[in-house]
């Protein structure tokens, strides 16, 4: 027979009969021919695609997947073979596309699956929805050969199961099931066995430590020709099934053994429940059928039906019963003081009520009150005597008086009158606001306050109260709000005296601490140039020069008299030892004589002006303590006042004769004008002086029955005013002694040191130069004397000064003084070792403790000489320090 499907005749018939679509499309996916089998699609048409480049007609979503397919048979000329998706007008089509390379086009062979892939898609979404069925009701399957005594299973149980199909001998599984379910388990599977599969069967699997409770019902059996029986059914974990029964059967059990009297009832009183302590206090016996029995006909709380109705109804609408007392309830029981009831009503899906009740026996709580009440009396009574102030306010009551003993105000309103009233009922509405608002900080942060405060008694007297508010919370009760407030006055009164002593007590230490920085200071300063020029005046054979060296001595000599003097006179007028010679004082003379003690001393571009005043002015007073207040003013305008002038004078107001000493200086700044009055306090610290002459003018003044005070602007000068009283002598005036007391100041005979900077001669330049920064004359004299026929001499007279020096000169070595003006000598070493650290430095100053030694070390200092200081030390350590150099 020839053959048909060989017959290229028929290969045509058979095409359509069998073949998928074919289409053949070049490189770039034009489709060139195209053979339409076994398909009716309406975008599968020959006029649509003939011509057309396919890969631009595809969906986004189908080109992302074809495309890399097209060019991998493209290229690597490989046969692809997968399944697509095409979303078309809304409606989801899927198909088999097979490419293979045709020569240098691809053919593709169309195979349309859609049918097919929805009834796939349906059947997965089918077994997602018996999969989440089986997860929520934790259900597997499972199945049992009888020959191999052998289970396998699988499902979503939470235990054992999984969605992968396991198996194990039933030996085995046996193990799992607790020892006392496994005879009950064995019998039921050979019941199933045998056919009888109507019953389900619960046993318990202990697995990780756990019980777990599991059902298994069989739903088919199947017996093969060899003999072999298989058991296919569900497995069920039914845990939470059971522990919620078993929680039920607690709730029962619990109820049940009760301290309380429990009982339900209809609406129309007839009994449902009662646990065992209610039938114990109602004479029931477990045997008696309670539903028999209405509530009001046992001589329970509720005594008649008419009662037991209004209740019924109030609980049915919604009310809840609380606290109901009811005293000596069982005449049976005469120990049960009182039961407190609650009862609530429970509505079924018909509507129907069901009345809840529970009686609980407050005998002990009752004993309780009762003991708390006597406890509470004793407390009271001992409070009351107390030195503080309690209160106690219920927060959820609007802070309203639980406890109040007293308090600063109304000490003597009574606890009974307190209670149910709050603190506007007793303040006046602005501390009552107040005490409110801390009362709501407290409440709301819980942060106890405490502060002491001053306040009035009902008298008006003050009182110092220590007050502390806190927040007490328990489980046993609401929050409460405690005020206890002690009565410190005493206490305070003393610690306030305390701290006054130890004010003064401080105050006096530092002082000294400053007395003593400042003395050693002071008095170092003119030491050095003593001892200094006076072993240079026994060396020198210049009379000139031995006159000058004599004379800076002597200056010195007079400046430390004057700072010992000082010191002694504020001691001795402050102790009250010193007496004041009242006398009458004619005080035009006494100005004169003040302006020619003082003219000669004058610095230079500076007039002292003695201005005109009344001649015939005298009063009773001590004609040296003026004198030296006078004088001490004016030296003190000496130092600050470089051009302009000093004027003096006085005139008279009323019973006052006002004095003044006016200058052109410096000027005080605003922030020491009101200390210049204080012991050891200097409006510029570098000026010379020991910072106790204007306190002693204050004193004196204060005790010749007068006032001083200062005005002052910078940079324009200052006006120091002192008055004493215009008290008219009667008696002849009398003699005065000459001596008085003068404030020799700081000013010396200053010399100025001629800077030989550009007059340098051949042989002083080949000397090594000392940079000296030094602001006193006579010490930079003193030093140059000694130095300056060895060395090459520069001077420096502030910190900003000798910086500026060293970056022009360069000298060898600089002798740095710690205390100058603009710039300390500090500060100015740490600027120069920035900008050379090798430059030798050395310390030369009046302060000589151990922390000055070490603060000019720390900044930079090679070495540390203190004023005064010996010709040979001197030599030998600038020697010493040139030569390491």
């Amino acid at each position: 027979m020839k053959s048909i499907l060989k017959d290229t005749n028929n290969s045509e018939k058979l095409l359509n009969m069998v073949s998928d679509t074919l289409i053949l499309m070049d490189k770039d996916g034009v489709c060139v021919d195209i053979a339409i089998h076994n398909v009716d699609l309406w975008f599968i048409k020959e006029k649509r695609l003939l011509g057309k480049n396919l890969l631009s007609l595809l969906p986004s979503n189908t080109y992302r997947e074809f495309y890399p397919e097209f060019k991998k048979v493209l290229l690597r000329k490989t046969k692809s073979i997968r399944n697509y998706e095409l979303t078309l007008r809304g409606r989801n089509y899927f198909f088999k596309c097979i490419m293979q390379p045709y020569g240098d086009l691809i053919l593709c062979q169309y195979r349309d699956i859609t049918e097919r892939s929805q009834r796939k898609l349906e059947l997965e979404r089918k077994n997602r929805e018996l999969f989440e069925i089986q997860k929520a009701a934790l259900i597997g399957r499972w199945i049992y050969n009888a020959n191999a005594k052998e289970f396998s299973y699988s499902g979503q149980t939470g235990i054992m199961c999984t969605e992968a199909e396991q198996s194990i001998l039933l030996s085995d599984y046996l193990n799992f099931i607790l020892p006392e379910d496994r005879d009950s388990f064995s019998n039921w599977l050979v019941q199933n066995l045998k056919g009888n599969m109507e019953e389900s069967i619960d046993y318990r699997i202990s697995l990780d430590k756990k019980v777990f409770y599991i059902r298994l019902k069989a739903f088919t059996r199947e017996r093969y020709k060899d003999g072999n029986v298989t058991l296919e059914g569900y497995i069920q974990n039914i845990t939470d099934i059971q522990q919620r029964r078993n929680d039920i059967n607690l709730l029962t059990h619990a109820i049940n053994n009760s301290t309380e009297d429990i009982f339900a009832a209809h609406e129309d009183g007839t009994l449902i429940f009662a646990n065992r302590q209610f039938k114990l206090h109602h004479n029931l016996n477990n045997t008696d059928d309670i539903t028999q029995l209405k509530i009001y006909e046992i001589d329970s709380y509720v005594r008649n039906e008419e009662e037991w109705k209004k209740l019924a109804v109030s609980i049915k609408n919604g009310e809840k019963k609380l606290c109901v007392t009811m005293y000596n309830p069982l005449p049976l029981y005469p120990e049960i003081l009182a039961y407190e009831s609650n009862a609530y009503c429970i509505i079924s899906d018909e509507g129907e009520g069901t009345i809840w009740a529970f009686g609980r026996d407050i005998s002990q709580r009752i004993k309780h009150e009762q003991q708390i009440k006597r406890f509470s009396q004793i407390l009271d009574k001992t409070i009351e005597y107390l030195p503080a102030g309690i209160v106690v306010k219920d927060i959820k009551n609007n802070f309203k008086y639980l406890y109040r003993n007293r308090e600063s105000y109304n000490r003597e309103i009574t606890m009974q009158e307190a209670l149910g009233k709050d603190d506007f009922d007793f303040y006046p509405l602005e501390i009552a606001q107040e005490k409110r608002r801390q009362d709501i900080e407290i409440a709301a942060t819980g942060q106890e306050m405490h502060w002491i405060t001053e306040e009035r008694d009902g008298n008006g007297q003050s009182l110092f109260l220590d007050k502390r508010k806190m927040k007490i919370e328990s489980n046993d009760f609401s929050p409460i709000l405690l005020n206890i407030e002690w009565d410190i006055t005493d206490m305070e009164l003393m610690k306030r005296e305390l701290m006054v002593a130890k004010e003064k007590a401080e105050t006096s230490d530092q002082l000294k601490s400053a007395f003593l920085a400042n003395m050693s200071h002071e008095i170092r300063t003119p030491l050095n140039a003593i001892i200094g020029f006076s072993r240079i005046i026994a060396e020198s054979e210049n009379t000139e020069e031995r006159k000058e060296y004599y004379n800076i001595v002597e200056a010195n000599n007079e400046r430390l008299l004057q700072l010992i003097n000082e010191i002694l006179d504020l001691s001795k007028i402050e102790a009250g030892i010193v007496e004041f010679s009242i006398a009458p004082v004619r005080l035009y003379p006494l100005c004169k004589e003040i302006h020619d003690a003082h003219v000669f001393r004058c610095p230079s571009d500076v007039e002292l002006i003695f201005e005109p005043s009344d001649e015939d002015i005298r009063i009773d007073s001590d004609k040296n303590r003026i004198f030296q207040v006078i004088s001490n003013l004016i030296g003190n305008a000496f130092k600050f006042t470089t051009h302009g002038s000093i004027s003096y004078g006085y005139h008279q107001e009323g019973e006052n004769i006002i004095f003044h000493v006016t200058d052109t200086g410096t000027g005080i700044a605003p922030e020491k004008i009101g200390k210049v009055f204080e012991r050891f306090v200097k409006a510029n610290n570098f000026a010379q002086g020991t910072g106790l002459g204007l306190a002693i003018c204050k004193t004196i003044i204060e005790r010749l029955g007068g006032t001083i005070s200062v005005t002052s602007e910078l940079e324009k000068g200052t006006t120091f005013t002192f008055n004493l009283p215009a008290k008219i002598a009667n008696e002849e005036e009398k003699e005065m002694p000459e001596t008085v007391l003068e404030e020799s100041g700081s000013t010396t005979n200053e010399q100025k040191a001629t800077t030989e900077k550009n007059q340098a001669t051949p042989e002083s330049s080949r000397m090594k130069t000392i940079l000296i920064a030094e602001d006193t004359d006579s010490n930079y004299i003193l030093i140059k004397a000694i130095l300056g026929k060895e060395y090459h001499l520069e001077r420096a007279k502030d910190g900003m000064e000798a910086v500026n020096m060293f970056v022009e000169l360069n000298p060898d070595i600089i002798l740095m003084d710690m205390k100058m003006p603009n710039l300390g000598g500090l500060d100015a070493t740490r600027i120069i070792r920035e900008l050379s650290p090798d430059i030798p430095i050395i310390a030369l100053t009046a302060f000589a403790y151990d922390h000055d030694r070490k603060a000019a070390l720390e900044v930079g200092c090679n070495d540390f000489l203190t004023k005064p200081f010996t010709q040979e030390v001197l030599k030998e350590t600038i020697k010493k320090w040139i030569r390491e150099n």
